[in-house]
């Protein structure tokens, strides 16, 4: 009745949907046994008026001015339910339950065996600091699903040829989202089209697919940058009081500790215990010669270890604590790069047992 084609494709629906619903029981019951805490509280207090004293009062209540989009998403829901948690987490389940799928979408682009799936979901699934974020009531439960969204269309706008004129702007709307939604958002912008701009299919030139999505990317930086500046550098940001801040007061110091700040930063990327095993897969591009190696290492430093260097060195400059709350958007890409590189070696190892069926 089924075939093996099928069966796997079946068998892939099951592993994601399983984890995905597990997943979201986790978050849920995470949202049932926590309050709202100051720094929810200080998000909705922001939005105690009309919408109109709202925007006049962002600027001056938060950081980096009107990049605080995940204030305009709460705003309706706050006025609905007031300080309910359930009825302010809807938007930021909606968020979570929509990351799920992105996070299948991605993985169909990259895996090839059952067992990246099963990685990449499970670390997904288990990471103590994506159940804590997904319904708190700040814009970190929204970041991994914008940046597993932003590396998906990225993919299409580079690599679908057929892409319509349609789907281009409403790619590039998404884009203008994501870099106005939080500060971190054009480097979630940028670094997934770097990645998959330097892995383009080999079949195009670079001046070709530059020509194809010019149209679709020069509005989208006309736009959005000049407001993204405008916001970070501009009159109405906010500096931060004269207050010494140790900036490793959380995770370690690299200069003193380079064991503690590794296992701070890759324990968290983790964020399960019993999973660190799994950390084994950050060596197998680097020894094992299987095809598309070379994109799974630009994929881990351009999407992983760039951003997180790019957080330490604004966090520096700014004298504020390198938090891992900062890189949560980093963590489905790490999940994503754990199951992939799994799955390379499963399937490279695999090739080379005697039974393995020849070409």
């Amino acid at each position: 009745m089924f075939d093996n084609k099928n069966l796997k494709k079946y068998s892939i629906l099951l592993i994601a949907g399983g984890f995905s619903i597990y997943a979201l029981l986790l978050r849920l019951i995470k949202l049932a046994h926590n309050d709202l805490w100051v720094d929810e509280l200080n998000q909705l207090n922001v939005m105690r008026g009309s919408f109109w004293q709202l925007i006049n009062d962002l600027p001056r209540g938060e950081l980096n001015s009107y990049l605080n989009w995940d204030h305009f998403l709460i705003y309706p829901f706050f006025k609905i339910f007031s300080f309910n948690k359930w009825g302010l987490a809807i938007p930021h389940i909606i968020a979570t339950i929509l990351g799920f799928y992105l996070l299948y979408l991605i993985c169909r682009l990259y895996f090839k065996t059952v067992w990246g799936y099963i990685i990449t979901f499970g670390v997904f699934c288990f990471n103590a600091n994506l159940i804590f974020h997904a319904t708190e009531i700040r814009p970190y439960a929204v970041l991994p699903t914008l940046a597993l969204g932003s590396l998906y269309l990225s993919e299409l706008l580079i690599n679908r040829i057929d892409l319509s004129p349609k789907k281009k702007f409403f790619i590039g709307m998404f884009f203008i989202l994501i870099i106005c939604f939080q500060a971190y958002g054009i480097f979630i912008v940028f670094l997934s089209l770097v990645f998959v701009l330097l892995n383009k299919p080999r079949t195009r030139s670079f001046i070709s697919i530059l020509k194809s999505i010019s149209k679709t990317l020069l509005p989208v930086f006309l736009i959005a940058i000049p407001f993204w500046l405008f916001c970070v550098f501009g009159p109405f940001h906010i500096r931060f009081e004269q207050i010494k801040r140790n900036v490793f007061e959380f995770i370690p110091n690299p200069c003193n500790n380079i064991t503690g700040f590794l296992k701070g930063v890759f324990g968290n990327l983790v964020g399960f215990k019993k999973l660190y095993f799994l950390l084994i897969a950050l060596i197998f591009p680097f020894v094992f010669p299987y095809k598309g190696r070379l994109k799974q290492i630009s994929f881990l430093v351009i999407l992983i270890f760039l951003p997180i260097l790019l957080i330490l060195v604004s966090d520096l400059a700014s004298g504020y604590w390198f938090l891992q709350r900062q890189f949560v958007w980093v963590m489905p890409y790490f999940a994503i790069f754990l199951g992939w590189s799994s799955d390379s070696f499963i399937s490279y190892i695999s090739e080379k047992l005697p039974f393995s069926k020849s070409k």
